[in-house]
């Protein structure tokens, strides 16, 4: 039978699918009966006619002529009904299977294992040698790729024996990498294809696209959701992870849901389970700048992870840094201490205390000595960002309108200080009477010349009938030209009339806060303000604790403690909100406005300079927090050397670069902002500046500053930290030295908290998973019971071609419709002359 079809079909005999016969004009229902009753009655009249036929012609011959003639009317009624061909075909669907590829950065890890048992067994199954797994040379990445795609195995080949494989790598996204499609026989190859997605791509030549984990965290609720929510063609979820979920939800949730619908989940751990011993150097602070002889503290956060010994010992190094390259000289021993460590491990921290004689430029390393057994060895120092020791005194010109307690306890901190020479101008001072300060001055400065002597000036809450425009004009340009620091503290006495004459409003140009226009200064607030006897709520602001007039402590929340302890304030003056460049350090939680919670204490820049603006008074309370006023003397230090940390020897500096804060997680976005200023001191007016982001290793990435509309001098670049480790940002203006350039700024790059807190193998989760989703753990070396763990769902779909009536497709049948009638009436023609019949 299927030669004759072969041999009418022709070139069609190949097409795919078996052929067969359809009547497309075949009538339905009583149709057919009134076509048989029409047929039979057409048969019934040619034999009826011809039995009437002349005697000349014998009866078997008339019987022969009706039974052509009947045939040529039968071949007619065959061509009415269209006689088709149709290709059916059968296929087996085949469903989807779901490879959930952790992709999080703990699967970069190089783990080592010390048990031989596991590490021969893993070197089993992924064709290495037992050396090389306890020598930990390959990540868990690479571990589970060799695993699945080993020379001497046909594992993926087997898996897609039961369906296509869908590749989905996660960490706290979720990224289809690929599709394997289903093999088996001919059948399978189309519906394999049909089914994939369209935002998935085949495997080249069916391999099994290589792993990057480069994922900041660990999503496994968002992973088998996004496998869950298109059930239709999954069959079921091998999840290939080390188990550290830090997601929000809880994913046995969805292993519940998994069982519902049938689906099994098997999972596979990757990683040593054994809790990793560490020791770590996690922060390591030092100021900007000191003074020769001047005690500085290196202060060192520790973290000690299941270590089973008492105490270590922490060294301290001092790096001199060569003044031009800043490359490191030499390695000097500081000072060593024995450290002792919690028993249940956690944080340590380590302060050191030193002075440097000789000016210049230094580093420091804080390195803890190894421990037996740790894992890893390379976080166990860290180095500082440089300091610079400048042999020279702090100038500071303090302002005051009147003897308050803050300018008598701030008057005898500065002038004890042996950094820093204090001039002194108290207004209410009697003109007699010599002013105070380590360089007394007889009147008060008032020119560049005079003003620019000085590397900071101080003003508290000042008396605005002394000053002029013309000062408020030498002011801006002591901050703008000659990046001299100022800082302005309001007061409940003359702040009011200072902010709001006509004359001094260059002050507000300054300072980086609005006070809105003179209407919206309520004199009335103002002066409820200075009789309120109640005490304020001052709030400091978390994200900006690192800013060096916050910075009490380098562990945040040891910091955010110590400011919680400051007494409460009783004034503040009001204040709108700060300029768009300017942070906010601290703000008042009880005098809401408009713009927001009313800013307190907020840094900023003018020029070249620093300006800190402080809207309350009353600092002096703080005197009692800590030994011996510690931490009020701290803050002021602190404030002066933030407003002088601009200001080079010479005070010439053309500008200051700026990181939003100093230590970021692989993936944040960096944000830098400059003030730059040209060759004049004015602000800079190009569309960009160059610079380079140069890490520790000596890789550079380039960058480019650019202009903020409408704001000269301005400029701001951002991008993506894609590299743990310190890194410089140089910016390089043509025309300048390194004195009158811009002083590079350093931060640092962490792995993400969440990846690096916790990353041995959870196999408790994930069996617990397995276990609720009706599936099963496995490790590496059972990776050849995934095929008979993986469901037969196969089911076969019957597809039909279109109908094609079989002289569109047959050339021979197609003549044969023509001929074979006329053939028949030609013979009847013939013998019915032969018997003189008409």
């Amino acid at each position: 039978m299927n030669s004759i079809w072969s041999w009418f079909l022709g070139e069609h005999a190949t097409r795919e699918g078996t052929p067969q016969l359809q009547w497309a004009n075949m009538p339905e229902s009583w149709g057919v009966f009134v076509l048989i009753a029409a047929v039979l009655a057409i048969a019934a009249l040619v034999f009826w006619l011809y039995t009437r036929e002349i005697d000349t012609c014998p009866r078997p011959v008339k019987l022969c002529l009706g039974c052509l003639r009947f045939a040529v009317l039968l071949i007619l009624v065959l061509m009415f009904l269209k006689p088709s061909i149709v290709f059916k075909q059968i296929h087996t669907i085949k469903p989807n299977i779901a490879l959930l590829r952790d992709a999080s950065l703990s699967f970069a890890r190089n783990d080592e294992y010390g048990n031989r048992t596991t590490a021969e067994a893993i070197a089993a199954a992924t064709g290495l040698s037992p050396d090389q797994v306890t020598g930990g040379q390959f990540s868990r990445a690479e571990l589970l790729h060799r695993a699945l795609t080993k020379p001497d195995s046909d594992l993926l080949q087997q898996l897609r024996r039961k369906g296509s494989l869908r590749v989905v790598d996660f960490s706290e996204v979720v990224s289809v990498s690929g599709l394997l499609p289903a093999v088996g026989n001919r059948e399978t190859t189309a519906p394999a294809a049909a089914a994939k997605g369209n935002d998935e791509q085949v495997g080249a030549e069916g391999e099994l696209p290589l792993l990057v984990a480069n994922g900041r965290g660990t999503d496994l609720w968002q992973a088998l959701r996004e496998m869950l929510a298109d059930t239709g063609r999954l069959s079921a979820v091998i999840l290939a992870s080390d188990g550290q979920h830090n997601g929000s939800e809880d994913p046995l949730e969805l292993a519940r849901k998994a069982e519902g619908l049938g689906v099994p989940i098997i999972t596979i751990g990757v990683g040593n389970p054994a809790r990793p011993k560490n020791l770590s150097v996690t922060d390591l602070y030092v100021r900007d700048k000191a003074r020769p002889e001047e005690p500085f503290e290196v202060e060192a956060l520790l973290y000690a992870e299941d270590i089973d010994v008492d105490q270590v010992q922490v060294d301290l190094l001092q790096h001199p840094l060569h003044p031009e390259t800043g490359e490191t000289q030499g390695d000097v021993p500081v000072e060593s201490v024995q450290v002792e460590l919690p028993s249940q491990g956690g944080r340590v921290r380590v302060d050191f205390q030193h002075t440097v004689n000789v000016p210049g430029k230094y580093a420091y390393t804080v390195k803890i000595a190894e421990v037996p057994n740790e894992a890893e060895t390379q976080d166990n120092q860290r180095t500082s960002s440089p300091i610079e020791v400048v042999d020279e005194k702090v100038k500071v010109l303090l302002i005051a309108g009147a003897p308050t307690w803050e300018y008598r306890m701030l008057q005898r901190l500065l002038q004890r200080d042996q950094a820093i020479s204090l001039s002194c101008w108290l207004q209410t001072m009697d003109p007699d009477r010599p002013q105070e300060g380590n360089e007394p001055i007889d009147e008060l400065p008032s020119t560049i010349e005079q003003l620019g002597q000085y590397n900071v000036i101080m003003m508290i809450d000042p008396n605005p009938d002394e000053f002029d425009a013309a000062w408020i004009d030498v002011l801006k340009q002591f901050c703008r030209r000659k990046a001299g620091g100022f800082l302005y503290m309001a007061g409940p006495k003359y702040t009011t009339m200072f902010v709001t004459l006509n004359r001094l409003q260059g002050i507000r140009d300054i300072l980086p806060v609005r006070f809105g226009n003179e209407e919206d200064i309520d004199t009335s607030q103002t002066l409820a303000a200075t009789t309120n006897s109640r005490p304020g709520k001052m709030l400091t602001v978390g994200h900006n604790l690192d800013h060096p007039v916050m910075s009490f402590h380098n562990d945040q929340q040891e910091n955010q403690q110590r400011w919680a302890q400051m007494p409460s304030i009783y004034w503040s003056f009001p204040t709108l909100t700060a300029k768009p460049t300017a942070r906010v350090l601290m703000e008042r939680g009880d005098q809401i406005n408009v713009e927001g919670n009313q800013p307190l204490l907020v840094a900023g820049r003018y020029g070249a300079g620093n300006v800190l603006y402080m809207g309350f008074n009353g600092t002096w309370r703080w005197r009692r927090i800590g030994l011996r006023a510690q931490y009020f003397d701290r803050f002021w230090i602190q404030v002066v050397r933030y407003l002088v940390e601009t200001r080079s020897l010479q005070g010439s500096r053309r500008g200051i670069v700026d990181p939003d804060r100093t230590d970021y997680e692989l993936g944040d976005q960096v944000l830098l902002t400059a003030r730059i200023l040209n060759e004049q001191f004015e602000a800079l007016n190009v569309p960009s500046v160059p610079a380079l982001v140069r890490a520790d290793d000596g890789r550079v990435q380039n960058i480019e500053l650019k202009l903020l509309p409408g704001q000269e001098g301005q400029y701001e670049s951002s991008f993506v930290a894609q590299k743990t480790g310190n890194f410089q940002v140089l910016v390089n203006l043509p025309g300048t030295d390194e004195e009158s350039g811009i002083e590079p700024v350093s931060f640092r790059v962490k792995p993400p908290s969440v990846e690096s807190r916790a990353y041995w193998l959870n196999e408790k989760l994930l069996r617990e998973i397995a276990q609720t989703s009706g599936g099963q753990y496995l490790t590496l070396d059972q990776l050849d019971q995934l095929y008979d763990l993986m469901p037969q769902l196969d089911s076969t779909t019957e597809y039909s071609s279109p109908p094609e009536p079989l002289w569109d497709i047959s050339s021979r049948l197609r003549y044969l419709a023509f001929l074979l009638p006329l053939l028949l009436l030609t013979v009847e023609w013939a013998v019915r002359k032969r018997f003189k019949l008409l």
